[in-house]
């Protein structure tokens, strides 16, 4: 009851930013009293007043997810046309605002009436582009055309060595006069992603960025263009492929290259996929993962990883704990007490029970005993330290 209540009082107070993580707590709260109902509502608050389309995207995943069995009722409120909002895929690409970068969009007949034309000869052709509209597309090119550069003074330049196809480069340069892709098969959407990104073209690369999420339709598609998303810093893609997972989910926990990408994923890579909601993204992975097998290795890599991620003492308690009771059921007795005295320290009281359940299991009951009453000493006495 004090904890609900400190929370319900940090919600009238605090950023809306900070509020989602608030119902976060909320919802563990009560799933520690089995309150169901209380639970989805609170998951639904912090679907409702997500900061971020990833915040959006886990939240109403979450939901989906603790509903199962509910799916008759939702058959048939889509049935007339009242499906819950948060049970439906986001289009990601027009939830996530694009780069204003002030660069006008032209016609094609654009490249005749410019009278300073630039030649680019890639792999023994030559593609013929307007100088100020190449320069245009980024700083580098803007310095290497205009600039104190040689080729600043050249009609012909040579870009074999730059790693792009004679296709690719006339579809860059239409992209300058007319401010958009055409049709292309993704291959060479991700061609020219790369060459944005080595030429810092960040209109280029948003829009190559929004038209590779076109390609997401499965979750082999997803797995094949996460790593690329991540590498080449695309948020966009990396959050269209987070959703295919999360659409998936628990099935796709079983898949070994998924389950890979969430293990292995870096720091920077993470805040590409899922923006400032890591934390929340792996809560909910490690709650799917820890239904399905709580004593399988995903589990516990994933509660490893949610470790990681854990910023303030809240956030340290559940990670710790939940590592804590993973470690316990793998009977990893040395690496449970370890994770359950770290939760301890940064203040979750009942991860004193868990360090009293290792000395049972180790066969000092004498030293469980002591623990647990110097708990109720020490605290104020509360129901499950007696029954403990």
């Amino acid at each position: 009851v004090e904890v609900l209540a400190q929370i319900h009082e940090e919600l009238e107070s605090c950023p809306t930013q900070e509020r989602s993580d608030l119902y976060l707590l909320q919802f563990q709260v009560f799933r520690g009293l089995g309150e169901g109902k209380l639970l989805q509502r609170s998951l639904h608050s912090a679907w409702q007043r997500a900061s971020s389309v990833h915040e959006k995207l886990i939240f109403g995943t979450w939901l989906k997810y603790e509903k199962q069995g509910e799916e008759v009722i939702s058959d048939l409120l889509a049935s007339c046309g009242k499906c819950s909002q948060e049970f439906e895929l986001l289009d990601i690409a027009s939830e996530i605002p694009a780069k204003d970068v002030g660069i006008a969009s032209t016609s094609d007949s654009d490249l005749t009436e410019d009278s300073s034309l630039v030649f680019f000869q890639v792999e023994g052709d030559t593609i013929a582009c307007a100088r100020k509209k190449i320069a245009s597309l980024s700083s580098p090119f803007n310095s290497m055309l205009n600039g104190n550069f040689t080729e600043s003074r050249l009609e012909i330049i040579d870009m074999s060595k730059n790693g792009i196809s004679a296709m690719a480069m006339r579809e860059i340069s239409k992209f300058s006069q007319i401010g958009h892709l055409g049709d292309l098969p993704p291959d060479d959407v991700l061609e020219i992603l790369i060459f944005a990104n080595m030429f810092c073209c960040e209109r280029l690369k948003d829009a190559c960025d929004r038209k590779l999420t076109s390609f997401v339709s499965s979750r082999q598609d997803a797995i094949d263009l996460m790593e690329c998303a991540l590498e080449e810093n695309s948020p966009v893609l990396a959050t269209s492929c987070l959703q295919r997972f999360l659409h998936e989910l628990p099935e796709c926990l079983e898949d070994k290259q998924v389950v890979k990408i969430f293990s292995n994923v870096s720091k920077h890579h993470r805040s590409i996929m899922a923006g400032h909601a890591s934390f929340s993204l792996y809560c909910l992975l490690c709650e799917v993962a820890m239904n399905t097998d709580p004593r399988s290795d995903t589990t516990a890599d994933l509660l490893e990883r949610l470790v990681e991620l854990a910023t303030n003492n809240r956030q340290k308690q559940l990670a710790f704990h939940q590592l804590g009771c993973v470690r316990l059921l793998r009977k990893e007795y040395n690496e449970a007490e370890r994770n359950f005295v770290a939760a301890l320290e940064a203040g979750h009281v009942y991860s004193a029970a868990g360090l009293a359940r290792l000395d049972f299991l180790r066969g000092d009951m004498v030293l469980a005993y002591e623990k647990m009453s110097s708990v109720i000493s020490s605290y104020t006495p509360l129901g499950w330290m007696y029954q403990e």
